[in-house]
């Protein structure tokens, strides 16, 4: 179900799904045609036993908070929530008695929210463009927790995007005297064993993509040394979808060893 708490937001679908409607919402579109949208773009979950639910408490939500709640809409959450069709969702899926119990207090509290019109509508938010935070070829070396240094390269960046992201290539480095723009010329991309399914593993390149708008969390002072030349721009959508907080640059070269030792070495 991609399922994480009790809660009318816990899982995949309504997240995904509400923040496809807020997007398209702070983009000026009316909540009938965003609707519309959504239904088209989304049979396979309206479809599907496991997903369905969701999908419509985060449409009956969305329209809600933007005062456009649809009558047929409230009509069939409500028929969700009293025909306790959730709730044997949940019991076939084995979840806990006491998950149950909090998920049925969450639908009433949800059905009662919804029942009262919300007075202002959401506001539309404003979009905020970023710059990436490093140009792209930049070499980035750092601090390990060891005392050593690592080192990462940035294979792509974006100016004035929503996101302002960077790919970024973590390397091998992890030594003891401060790198050198040859030593990462010299260096491999770190690649990891990880766990997929139990018993079933793969190998993956540790390039990841990161978020301007968090760079400010991060604690690790990153020092540029050069730049690399790099030849083509990476797109999102179709290479190293991968996501990652800042911080897991410089964890992924402290956790290698341990890695290694639970999973074993990489064949590449």
């Amino acid at each position: 179900m991609g399922t994480w708490g009790t809660a009318i937001s816990s899982n995949d679908t309504y997240a995904d799904i509400y923040s496809e409607f807020m997007d398209m919402y702070n983009d000026g579109l009316e909540v009938p045609e965003i609707t519309l949208q959504l239904l088209k773009t989304n049979q396979d979950l309206i479809d599907d036993r496991d997903s369905k639910n969701d999908f419509w408490f985060a449409i009956a939500m969305a329209q809600w908070e933007c005062k456009s709640l649809d009558d047929d809409i409230y009509k069939r959450v409500r028929l969700i929530v009293e025909s306790g069709e959730d709730i044997e969702l949940w019991k076939k899926q084995n979840a806990d008695k006491k998950d149950v119990a909090k998920r049925e207090k969450v639908l009433k509290s949800f059905i009662e929210k919804i029942s009262i019109e919300k007075p202002k509508a959401k506001r539309r938010k404003r979009k905020v463009f970023r710059d990436s935070i490093f140009e792209t070829g930049d070499c980035l070396i750092f601090k390990l927790t060891n005392g050593n240094f690592g080192a990462a390269v940035v294979l792509t960046s974006e100016k004035q995007t929503e996101y302002g992201m960077n790919m970024i290539a973590i390397t091998t480095i992890n030594q003891s005297n401060k790198p050198t723009i040859d030593d990462i010329k010299k260096s491999n991309v770190l690649i990891q064993k990880e766990q997929i399914l139990p018993g079933t593993y793969r190998e993956r390149e540790m390039i990841s993509w990161y978020f301007a708008q968090f760079y400010k969390r991060c604690d690790i002072d990153f020092i540029i040394i050069g730049q690399l030349n790099v030849n083509r721009q990476f797109n999102f959508n179709t290479e190293y979808t991968a996501i990652s907080s800042w911080d897991m640059i410089k964890e992924t070269i402290d956790m290698n060893e341990s890695v290694i030792k639970e999973l074993g070495k990489p064949k590449r």
